[in-house]
C-alpha cells in the first residue's frame, strides 16, 4: 500500500532538500543549521519570498541567524542555479526556487502579479536574437503595466 500523500510530499522535500544540501557541499560550501534552515524555507515558501522574510522565519527558531547570513546563503544557491531572484516593481528583491522558473506580469495600480509560463515570450526573445543579437532575460524583472481590473 502507497503511503500518504503528506508522507509521500514530506519525503520528496526532505529529497529535494538533502539533494541542495549536497550541491552546496560540493560547491565548498558548510551545511550549517541556518542553511538548512533557509533552504527548507524556500522549499516551503508558496510565493515569492524576500531575504528579510527568510530571516524573520529563520530566527524564530534560530535567533542568531542575522539577514547577512541569509544574503550569503541566497548569494550560494543563485550561483549554483538552485534559486533565482527577481525585481518586482520597486520593493526588495524577492526569490524562488529554480525550478519553479516563470515571467512575471505586475499591475502598476494594484501590485497585482500574474505568473506566467517561462515559455510565454519565446517568439520575442527569439526575434529579439534574430534581428538584434540580443538575449532577452524575462524572468529576472517583472514586466510593469495595469491589470485588467485596473485598466478596465
Amino acid at each position: 500500500m502507497a503511503p500518504p500523500a503528506s508522507a509521500s510530499h514530506e519525503h520528496e522535500r526532505e529529497h529535494r532538500l538533502e539533494e541542495i544540501l549536497g550541491l552546496l557541499r560540493e560547491d565548498g560550501g558548510r551545511v550549517t543549521p541556518a542553511r538548512r534552515a533557509v533552504v527548507a524555507h524556500l522549499l516551503d515558501a508558496k510565493d515569492h519570498v524576500s531575504a528579510e522574510d527568510i530571516a524573520a522565519s529563520v530566527q524564530e527558531s534560530l535567533p542568531d541567524v542575522s539577514v547577512s547570513t541569509v544574503y550569503r546563503t541566497l548569494e550560494a544557491l543563485e550561483r549554483l542555479d538552485v534559486v533565482e531572484h527577481i525585481h518586482l516593481g520597486h520593493g526588495p528583491s524577492q526569490y524562488h526556487l529554480a525550478d519553479r522558473r516563470h515571467v512575471h506580469l505586475m499591475c502598476r495600480d494594484c501590485a497585482q502579479v500574474i505568473e506566467l509560463p517561462d515559455d510565454y515570450l519565446d517568439r520575442l526573445a527569439a526575434r529579439l536574437a534574430r534581428q538584434h543579437g540580443f538575449v532577452l532575460e524575462p524572468s529576472h524583472f517583472a514586466l510593469l503595466g495595469r491589470c485588467a481590473d485596473c485598466a478596465g
